[in-house]
């Protein structure tokens, strides 16, 4: 019975009733029709249902992956996944396109009371003393106290693809909040750290979206560059993700909570200039009439095409009309064709995990990694049994969307 605990329910009873019929028949009495009805039942489940295993019988919030790329023969395209767990980061990794999973490691932070929304990256190319194939994780450090007090995102670095961490940089620091580190190498072979800061709020802006430049490969860092700032005292841009397209653009996908927390998207020549702060981008809305709401995340794969494919993700999937949860909310991620502009179609997700946007668990800041053929790995949080786990399954990025309501 361990294999229909992994599949939705009216395929399960599918199964169920099957079974029930050669219980009740002696041996002698099944027919070649029920036993091939049983097989054929079986191998429709395991072929079209999603497996959607966990990952760790762990606490985990804010997971995200990586395959490595710039590690050298023997690493390149191993998979690793991180996740957090209370003050700690857990990782491990996967040799097999993220069929199974192996433990390799834990980093603490111990500044109190705790750490949050952390980021996992690889180096891409030496950056003065930081050699390619490094490895960062950074966390907000010391969030959430009452009264709010010493913030800062601190920096973890690892030389042996993960196996161990040691204490690197505090890229920025602060007394109200500092969320969600993001990096990237920038046309000018500058190492960039994007972050949402509620550090302005005296000057109107309840959060923005800033980043950092850091030209000694992340030992030190620029001052703030504000890149999404409206100052009304309501709008929080937050939680970007950035990835880089074909043709050299770079596009950021981000939540605009005091409006509705929807996602949108920017872009920039060159990863440093974002154009208007005051500008909320574009709202990105699927051919099915919805949007995402709430801690979205963007990646972005050459499949081949001219201009390769964007995938992106977020936690609650909403109506155009009113707002209210769609359909299909948890069960599909979306992608882009066309360097994102215009808009966009929904696909079915390997991990369905239907979320109303109240808790930082189930799809939150769930992540998406292309791999071969097609193929896409999804992480995404689900509570079991009132306790947040991660799972993943793998899917097709050119999956149309299944309704299985």
């Amino acid at each position: 019975m361990k294999l229909i605990r992994h599949l939705d329910v009216r395929r399960g009873l599918l199964i169920s009733h099957h079974l029930k019929i050669l219980e009740m028949s002696p041996v002698v009495d099944m027919t070649w029709f029920h036993i091939r009805l049983l097989v054929l039942s079986i191998l429709f489940l395991c072929s079209t249902s999603n497996a959607q295993t966990m990952l760790a019988d762990k606490g985990a919030y804010y997971p995200r992956i990586i395959q490595l790329q710039n590690s050298g023969t023997g690493y390149n395209g191993v998979l690793i996944a991180s996740f957090d767990n209370r003050n700690t980061g857990v990782f491990y990794e996967s040799k097999d396109s993220g069929k199974t999973w192996t433990f390799i490691s834990n980093v603490t932070e111990n500044t109190p009371p705790r750490n949050c929304c952390s980021e996992l990256y690889e180096v891409p190319q030496q950056l003065k003393n930081l050699a390619a194939g490094s490895l960062f994780w950074a966390t907000s450090a010391g969030t959430d106290q009452t009264p709010r007090t010493n913030c800062s995102i601190r920096i973890y670095k690892s030389a042996d693809h993960g196996r161990s961490w040691q204490f690197y940089s505090t890229a920025v620091e602060g007394k109200i909040g500092l969320w969600e580190a993001e990096f990237i190498v920038d046309d000018k072979k500058r190492l960039l750290m994007f972050f949402s800061s509620e550090e302005y709020k005296a000057e109107g802006y309840n959060q923005i979206i800033a980043h950092r430049v850091s030209t000694d490969g992340g030992l030190t860092w620029s001052e703030d560059i504000k890149d999404i700032a409206v100052n009304d005292n309501i709008k929080r841009p937050g939680m970007p993700t950035v990835a880089r397209l074909s043709n050299g653009t770079y596009i950021m996908c981000y939540e605009v909570c005091g409006n509705n927390c929807d996602t949108y998207i920017r872009f920039s020549k060159d990863g440093n200039n974002w154009g208007d702060t005051k500008d909320l981008g574009t709202k990105v809305e699927s051919t099915n009439g919805n949007h995402f709401s709430h801690a979205p995340t963007i990646t972005w794969v050459d499949d081949g095409t001219k201009n390769g494919v964007l995938l992106l993700i977020g936690q609650v999937l909403n109506k155009n009309s009113d707002n209210t949860i769609a359909e299909d909310n948890g069960k599909v991620f979306m992608i882009n064709r066309n360097k994102g502009k215009g808009l966009w179609t929904e696909v079915k997700a390997p991990v369905a995990s239907p979320s109303d946007g109240k808790n930082p668990c189930e799809n939150y800041s769930s992540q998406l990694l292309p791999l071969k053929d097609g193929k896409v790995l999804q992480l995404a949080l689900k509570k079991v049994n009132g306790a947040c786990r991660l799972f993943y399954d793998v899917g097709n990025v050119n999956d149309s969307l299944v309704n299985d309501n």
